[in-house]
């Protein structure tokens, strides 16, 4: 009696938890077309970030990509799990990975924000990924 109680306990617990059961966290495809980029010189750099401390920075990226620049509009595809994120993009004009400003701090080089953000601030910026969506920046 013993032993087919514990079997029996058994066989329920392997039903609620089967072996190598982890919970996922389905992917999100996420679209991103970057429109008004100037000319094919340097690269785009794109960065998606998950949290406002270390935002636009690329040692917090969540994300990113970094592509030979096309004049026009470029599409960049990402899956990512559900969530708030903010995007930033860089026509790195010069391909040096970063955003060249003049000895004002002004950027010489144009740049975008998720949610048309004019600076990179994450409150501003950020977005809800809840299911596959398109997104569009605009460089300035």
């Amino acid at each position: 009696m013993a032993k087919t109680f514990i079997l029996a306990i058994c066989l329920f617990l392997s039903v609620l938890c089967p072996s190598g059961a982890v919970a996922e966290t389905p992917n999100i495809e996420l679209k991103i077309i970057v429109s008004n980029i100037a000319d094919n010189k340097g690269q785009l750099l794109v960065g998606i970030y998950n949290k406002a401390e270390g935002a636009f920075q690329t040692s917090s990226q969540t994300a990113g990509k970094i592509v030979p620049a096309q004049a026009g509009k470029m599409l960049f595809t990402f899956q990512l799990p559900a969530g708030q994120y903010a995007i930033g993009v860089i026509h790195d004009r010069n391909s040096n990975n970063q955003l060249d400003t003049n000895f004002l701090g002004i950027p010489t080089e144009d740049y975008g924000f998720s949610n048309s953000a004019a600076r990179p601030d994450f409150e501003k910026a950020k977005i809800n990924i809840t299911h596959n969506q398109t997104i569009y920046i605009t460089m300035h």
